[in-house]
């Protein structure tokens, strides 16, 4: 896999107009006002990154060099993997103490289980364009070492590591050049310090899991949301529909939190709001490039947003012991070839 050269570099802004002009420099504002509160967090205590990666791990991710520049541009395409996290108590070996005579199984605080959430990010500037890939989490794939499993038993067989591999070779070998891990109980506080979420509930939501505490009460229609009722909304999935039916959900959140995000008064609240989740949250990225991701973010038509999930079917109950998505190969190739300039010229047709 080659490395990728720059990502970034330094660039001024063009002045075509007074309110061109206006906007760049209001633009730049934000993005200096970030820097300034994300800087205080990295040099105020240990930043985003929660689990150290080996040399061979850290070698995976197509390590971006990265310039020092007052605006930072990116230059080419970035693919981030973004894995949201659902850990229960026997998932890892460090549960907290008061975790384990409750009678019930909680959500913990770390990164050690299943990905319950995978998703693909393009940031590409050459379309600038947007593409975020949901790739189910019972998608059927072959595992390194561990031969073929669902996909999202890869974080707790190999952390992001091999869980960015596993993806790289489901979709043909592409680069992976970062990874941002969320656990769930930071979406909550993500979506609570962000105000909640207005989203449309598609259908009355009700479902009971004593087991893990886990109540699920939402009425259809448009509403706005807290950061509890918006995980309800993410983790339900008894409706006949399985991943399918929570990956539409999920895209429906992401889009609103997108448009609440990326607004001014949001961004200018943005190292906040990233104190708050921290702790929360495990990523490689270095300030650089969470920089000129954001400063992409900004910059970016809304319109150039595509939604995408990973091509394929869920399985019948003669074909398998258990139920699975099971990825179209030759759709694949062609989806990567269209949104992420990378598929049939590189692989050819799989066959």
């Amino acid at each position: 896999m080659k490395k990728l050269p720059e990502l970034i570099h330094k660039q001024k802004p063009q002045i075509n107009s007074k309110g061109e002009f206006r906007g760049k420099m209001l633009k730049l504002a934000i993005i200096s006002a970030v820097a300034g509160g994300l800087f205080g967090i990295f040099l105020t205590s240990k930043p985003f990154m929660q689990v150290n990666l080996s040399r061979e791990e850290a070698d995976f991710f197509a390590a971006n060099v990265v310039s020092q520049g007052q605006f930072l541009q990116l230059n080419r395409p970035v693919n981030i993997l973004v894995m949201g996290m659902s850990v229960l108590p026997p998932d890892t070996q460090n549960a907290p103490e008061n975790t384990k005579n409750l009678g019930y199984l909680p959500q913990v605080n770390s990164f050690d289980g299943l990905s319950d959430v995978i998703l693909l990010i393009r940031f590409d500037p050459k379309r600038k364009q947007l593409n975020i890939l949901s790739i189910p989490r019972d998608t059927r794939t072959e595992i390194e070492g561990y031969g073929i499993r669902k996909i999202n038993a890869t974080n707790r067989l190999g952390g992001a590591y091999l869980s960015a591999k596993s993806v790289s070779n489901l979709l043909g070998d592409i680069d992976i050049n970062g990874y941002v891990r969320i656990n769930v109980l930071g979406v909550g506080k993500l979506v609570d310090a962000l105000g909640g979420v207005t989203v449309n509930v598609p259908k009355d939501l009700k479902y009971q899991d004593d087991s893990q505490h886990l109540y699920i009460n939402l009425k259809a229609g448009k509403q706005h949301l807290n950061g509890d009722q918006t995980l309800q909304l993410l983790r339900f999935r008894n409706d006949g529909q399985g991943d399918i039916g929570r990956i539409q959900r999920q895209q429906m959140v992401m889009q609103a939190l997108i448009e609440q995000s990326l607004n001014p008064a949001t961004l200018a609240r943005s190292p906040i709001i990233l104190n708050t989740v921290k702790e929360n949250i495990d990523t490689n990225l270095n300030l650089d490039s969470l920089l000129t991701l954001v400063n992409f973010g900004v910059r970016i038509n809304r319109s150039n947003i595509q939604m995408l999930t990973l091509p394929g079917r869920v399985s019948s109950r003669s074909e398998f012991n258990t139920s699975y998505w099971l990825p179209d190969e030759q759709e694949i190739d062609v989806m990567m070839a269209r949104y992420f300039d990378f598929g049939l010229k590189e692989l050819g047709v799989r066959s």
